[in-house]
């Protein structure tokens, strides 16, 4: 399915990239984790690789959750 990628982008800038300082955080966190936001289009084949490591961005613990472990 082409444009999965691009899908997965535009609902982690969502629920991520807050304002200009949150999309430039989270563009800088996925270009240093060797995803090139710019690179994906609608048509773009689909990488798996990628694929996984963007539904672990979305669906993965926030910074509340991360710093609240081992905390009783």
């Amino acid at each position: 399915m082409a444009g999965r990628i691009k899908e997965l982008l535009g609902k982690l800038s969502e629920t991520r990239g807050r304002g200009a300082a949150g999309a430039h955080f989270l563009r800088s966190h996925l270009i240093l984790k060797g995803i090139n936001p710019d690179a994906y289009a609608q048509d773009s084949p689909d990488d798996p690789a990628v694929i996984a490591e963007l539904e672990r961005m979305l669906h993965g613990s926030t910074e509340n959750e991360l710093v609240s472990v081992g905390r009783t």
